[in-house]
């Protein structure tokens, strides 16, 4: 990274067992401060599955490097590994998983990065059910109770069957805010297809809100459900990007949701990460953060943090688009690349698990705009006299997490009596391995780099989900990323 070694920030805590990143912690400090860190083997961590070894050579087909341990990375390692590559897998953190990460919490297992999935993701579904993984629900995703604040701030309950009677009224709500959502984007998962999206890509979340004709009631539902899940204020959020996701669920503002915030898989994402892990046959080298990644005349070279050179055929480089800029590579990056990386995307949430001292029926909760310090309230559980909520707000500059009283307060905004016990949110913002939660495009973004992000530079394959065709930013788009750059790599050495 551009300050390597230097400690810019602390850790923290907040509430009885959890740990939160705070600081913009540079990557040495990270690795030389496991032992406190969240990043380290302690009841929150998220210790990969021990994979498979193949020694080194017994391949046929060649040397491969994987550099970043995510889905898409994990996934790539495993479709080499079948076709008889020799993969190394380079892991900076001491967990595989990238953006995902399942942890304890309240004495259950909780996703603190990717958590929803659904039969209409299907590379994800594939894995899901190549691996018979079970789902579970969360409830609040389709309550029939909802509490909301409006514009002002004043809090509100009714029945979701009353603002919308019939899937209808509701639907018309969603495909009004898409307007012509079929014409603009009727390829969704092709980006290169047409270029309807891309001359529309020049709205924001926002321009949409103060421009389309809604009541009150559904642009506050609107602003609070885009603004969610963008993660960021509603101005920096790309209208489009939203939009892809309505197209890819058959636009269908239900099945959107269904799919977002609904079905999980049971025991966390990292369940269904430590079987395919499990299939890799691949060298996972965990803690081993990447300095250089250069093309060789023959082939690839790169050198870690700590020194090490390795060598390889062929490169996949799994890195998140906000981190690439911080890896030196030789030939340089193409620039869109790295101005893309400079820019950052939207993604800049919070996400937070909290416990409560008694148990609240089913509910969901709504907060609209970019200052609320959550938009989003997610019922998860009642039991053994506590409540799970799971709650999303638009930044870190709206709710420190560290900050349980504030925390606590911005509950209380839904529940007035309520009492905060513990609370959890990982500060992916700052890990210097993310630098933001999930991808969501700026305003034109996508639509000016997706092309050059996926492009190969040489013998080095880029993958990730932030540029993925179908699901960016999902599961699915990292699996999707990862299955295309094995076979990259398979084309490009004649294998």
């Amino acid at each position: 990274m551009a300050e390597r070694g230097k400690n810019k920030g602390d850790i923290r805590n907040l509430g009885k067992d959890s740990d939160v990143l705070k600081g913009a912690v540079s990557r040495r400090h990270l690795l030389a401060g496991a032992g406190a860190s969240v990043l380290a083997a302690s009841a929150l961590s998220s210790a990969p599955g021990q994979a498979s070894e193949r020694a080194k050579g017994s391949g046929t087909r060649g040397h491969v490097i994987i550099v970043g341990g995510g889905f898409c990375g994990v996934t790539a390692a495993r479709e080499l590994g079948v076709l008889g590559f020799d993969v190394t897998l380079l892991e900076a953190r001491n967990r595989l998983g990238g953006r995902t990460f399942t942890a304890e919490f309240a004495g259950e297992m909780v996703d603190m990065g990717g958590t929803w999935v659904h039969w209409l993701q299907p590379h994800v579904w594939t894995e899901i059910r190549r691996y018979n993984m079970e789902l579970d629900e969360t409830l609040g995703g389709v309550a029939e109770d909802i509490i909301y604040l409006d514009y002002q701030g004043k809090r509100h309950t009714t029945k979701f069957s009353k603002l919308w009677p019939t899937r209808e009224a509701f639907e018309k709500v969603i495909a009004t805010y898409f307007k012509d959502a079929y014409e603009i984007m009727p390829r969704p998962a092709s980006p290169f297809a047409d270029d309807g999206w891309v001359k529309a890509d020049k709205y924001s979340v926002q321009d949409k809100l103060d421009s389309t004709d809604l009541s009150p009631i559904d642009k506050i539902f609107c602003d609070t459900l885009f603004t969610t899940y963008g993660g960021a204020p509603p101005e920096q959020i790309s209208w489009v990007d939203m939009m892809r996701w309505y197209a890819l669920t058959g636009y269908s503002g239900i099945v959107m949701n269904d799919a977002i915030t609904r079905f999980k898989i049971k025991g966390g994402t990292k369940a269904l990460l430590e079987k395919i892990a499990a299939d890799t046959g691949a060298d996972i080298r965990l803690s081993t953060p990447v300095y250089k990644i250069s093309q060789l005349e023959k082939g690839v070279e790169v050198i870690t943090d700590g020194g090490e050179r390795l060598t390889a055929d062929a490169l996949i480089c799994a890195i998140p688009m906000n981190v690439l800029k911080d890896v030196e590579f030789s030939p340089a990056l193409l620039a869109a690349k790295l101005e893309a990386s400079k820019q950052t995307h939207a993604g800049q949430a919070t996400k937070m698990h909290i416990q409560l001292d008694k148990e609240y029926p089913i509910f969901g909760g709504w907060a609209p705009g970019g200052k609320a310090p959550m938009n989003y309230v997610l019922w998860g559980s009642a039991k053994n006299g506590h409540t799970h909520l799971i709650t999303f707000g638009p930044s870190t500059e709206t709710l420190d997490m560290n900050d349980q009283e504030a925390v606590e307060a911005a509950v209380r905004q839904f529940l007035p009596d309520a009492k905060v016990t513990q609370a959890f949110g990982y500060g992916w913002n700052v890990d210097p391995y993310s630098q933001g939660v999930w991808f969501a495009s700026r305003p034109g973004q996508m639509s000016k780099f997706i092309g050059d992000m996926q492009k190969s530079q040489g013998d080095i394959h880029f993958a990730n989900s932030d540029w993925a065709n179908g699901w960016r930013g999902f599961i699915d788009g990292a699996i999707e990323q990862g299955i295309i750059a094995a076979q990259r790599v398979r084309q490009q050495l004649g294998a």
